[in-house]
C-alpha cells in the first residue's frame, strides 16, 4: 500500500522547493519510484494553474490524477512546485526578480528536476534501480535531460513522455505568432512586416551575446513621413509582438531553454521510453497541420529502435482529458476540465509501468 501525500521539502541550489510525497506504508520490499515533472509556466504540483482564489485559478489536477494511479499499483511519486509556482514561488529570487531570467534554464529548471529525483531514490522503501521520470508537455524536454548520458544524480530506468515537447522553443513562438497573425483583419503587408519582425528578433536572441541591452530593432509598423496610417489592430500586433518578443522572451532563462533541441535528446536516449499523443491535442500535436517530420510523432521516431513505445490516445487533449466528438479548439480550460481523464492513458501508463513490478 501507498501512503497518502506527504509534505517535504528539498534545496537546490539554494531554493527550498515544496513537494508532495508518496511511499510505501513498508519498506520491507522496495517499490518502483516516479519523479512526475510539470509543463510550462507557473503550473503547480497538482497541475494548478492561476491567481488562489480568484476566478483564473483552474484545478486540473492531471499530475494529483497520475500520482492516485501510480499509488493504486503500489508505486512510489514525488511531485513538486518548480520555481515559479505554488508554494515554492521564486524562493530567494524574491529579493530581486530580475535575477532569475539571467539565470539558465538547467539552474532554474532542471536542477530542482535533479534534486527531487534524488530526493526520491533515498527514500526507504523505494528502489534506486527502479526510478523512473514522467514529464508532460515541457516536463518531457527536462525528463530527457535528467535521462541523458551527461546527466548527474540518480540514473532514470524509464522515461514516460506524456504530450510532450517537440520542438525548440522559440520555433514554436515563431510558429503561433505567425498562425495568429495570419487571422488577423490586416493588410497583408502588415502581416508580413510583423512576421519577419518577430522571426527577426527571435534570430536576436539566439545570436547577442548580451541580452540585457535592449534591441536596436525598428518598429516593424514605424511610419515614414507621408506613409498611410497603420490600422488599430496592426498596432495592437505590433504590441504584442513588441511584449512576447522583445520583452519577455528576450532573456538568458529563455535562451538557454531554446538551445535545446528535443530530437537531438530524443535520438541519444538509452532506456525505455513511453510517448503519449492525445489526437485533440493542439499544444503538441502528433502531427501538426500533417505535415511529416514533425509533431510528437517525429519525437517519438528520433528515440534509438526498440526503446520507443508510441502511443496515439484519440480524443485525448493536452491535459489528458478525453473530450469525446467535441472539438478542442471549442473547448477553453474550464470547460476541458469538465470531462473525464482518459481511461486509454491510465490504461497505457499501466501497462508500460507493469514492467517494473515485480
Amino acid at each position: 500500500m501507498i501512503r497518502l501525500d506527504q509534505e517535504v521539502v528539498f534545496d537546490s541550489s539554494g531554493v527550498s522547493i515544496h513537494a508532495s510525497l508518496r511511499l510505501p506504508d513498508s519498506d520491507t520490499a522496495a517499490v518502483p519510484g516516479v519523479l512526475i515533472v510539470a509543463g510550462s509556466g507557473p503550473v503547480d504540483r497538482n497541475g494548478s494553474v492561476g491567481v488562489p482564489g480568484t476566478p483564473t485559478e483552474i484545478h486540473m489536477d492531471l499530475y494529483r490524477w497520475i500520482s492516485d494511479l501510480l499509488a493504486a499499483r503500489g508505486i512510489a511519486s514525488i511531485r513538486y512546485d518548480k520555481i515559479t509556482s505554488g508554494a515554492t514561488g521564486i524562493g530567494s529570487y524574491s529579493e530581486d526578480p530580475a535575477k532569475l531570467v539571467a539565470q539558465s534554464f538547467d539552474k532554474i529548471f532542471v536542477d530542482p528536476a535533479r534534486a527531487a529525483l534524488a530526493y526520491l531514490a533515498e527514500q526507504p522503501g523505494v528502489d534506486p534501480q527502479k526510478l523512473l521520470v514522467l514529464g508532460h508537455s515541457e516536463g518531457g524536454l527536462i525528463a530527457m535531460l535528467l535521462a541523458s548520458a551527461d546527466a548527474s544524480g540518480p540514473a532514470p530506468a524509464g522515461l514516460i513522455l506524456a504530450e510532450p515537447s517537440y520542438a525548440r522553443l522559440l520555433d514554436v513562438v515563431s510558429r503561433q505568432l505567425a498562425e495568429q497573425i495570419a487571422l488577423a483583419s490586416i493588410s497583408s503587408a502588415d502581416k508580413a512586416a510583423l512576421t519577419a519582425w518577430a522571426d527577426t528578433g527571435i534570430a536576436e536572441i539566439r545570436n547577442s551575446p548580451d541580452l540585457s541591452q535592449a534591441s536596436t530593432l525598428a518598429p516593424a509598423l514605424a511610419e515614414a513621413e507621408g506613409e498611410a496610417v497603420h490600422g488599430e489592430e496592426a498596432l495592437q500586433w505590433q504590441q504584442t509582438v513588441q511584449s512576447i518578443v522583445f520583452g519577455r522572451m528576450r532573456n538568458e532563462l529563455i535562451k538557454s531553454e531554446d538551445a535545446l533541441i528535443p530530437i537531438n535528446l530524443a535520438a541519444e536516449l538509452n532506456l525505455a521510453v513511453l510517448i503519449t499523443a492525445g489526437t485533440k491535442d493542439f499544444n503538441t500535436p502528433a502531427l501538426p497541420g500533417g505535415l511529416p517530420g514533425s509533431g510528437v510523432s517525429a519525437l517519438a521516431d528520433a528515440i534509438p529502435q526498440g526503446l520507443g513505445t508510441y502511443v496515439e490516445i484519440p480524443n485525448m487533449t493536452h491535459i489528458l482529458r478525453d473530450i469525446g466528438e467535441a472539438d478542442p479548439m471549442q473547448l477553453p480550460l474550464p470547460q476541458q476540465i469538465e470531462h473525464p481523464y482518459s481511461s486509454q492513458f491510465e490504461e497505457t501508463l499501466g501497462s508500460f509501468m507493469a514492467h517494473w513490478i515485480s
